[in-house]
């Protein structure tokens, strides 16, 4: 005799729920990477948020602010807070543009210094370099959030709170 109770299936042992499953795990997956390359077209930057993680901004941004950048404009004017890249280094630096000349007007270089640092930068680019050229630069900064870094920083710095980060997000993918 056949029931005429239907018998619930969890999804995960139901093909069409396992794939149904499997497409919201990879949008899940994939949405912050699509979020980031949005910002990016957006913003013109391939960094458009960065954290901070030095002193030498102070009091203007300190350690663990998170930074919003822009870089669709054409030049960097003096009193601007351009985030410079120089080929090799590991991180970026953000100083304060002092001066900006250009070469036939075409080209265009900054000289940098951080509000929380005595002199210029110079000393800090690459040897031989005397200013930041425009194509050295990732973005200017346009805005700040205070403290929302930390746990960026937090994450890198400490391999405990990464470790119960990840055990915290395999734990809550498991439920």
């Amino acid at each position: 005799m056949l029931s005429t109770a239907v018998r619930m299936i969890p999804k995960w042992q139901n093909p069409r729920g396992t794939f149904t499953l499997l497409l919201w795990s990879l949008l899940l997956i994939n949405f912050p990477f699509m979020i980031w390359k949005a910002l990016c077209v957006f913003t013109g930057s391939s960094h458009p948020i960065m954290v901070v993680i030095s002193e030498s901004m102070a009091p203007a941004f300190t350690r663990g602010d998170l930074i919003f950048l822009w870089n669709r404009q054409s030049w960097v004017h003096a009193g601007e807070i351009p985030v410079c890249w120089f080929p090799g280094k590991p991180l970026p630096m953000v100083h304060r543009a002092i001066k900006s000349v250009w070469l036939d007007g075409k080209e265009q270089f900054t000289l940098t210094k951080g509000d929380n640092n005595d002199g210029d930068d110079v000393p800090l680019y690459p040897p031989g370099q005397l200013m930041v050229g425009r194509d050295e630069v990732v973005g200017v900064v346009k805005g700040y959030l205070p403290y929302l870094g930390w746990l960026s920083i937090g994450l890198q710095e400490n391999p405990l709170v990464t470790g119960s980060v990840i055990g915290g997000l395999l734990l809550l993918a498991a439920a």
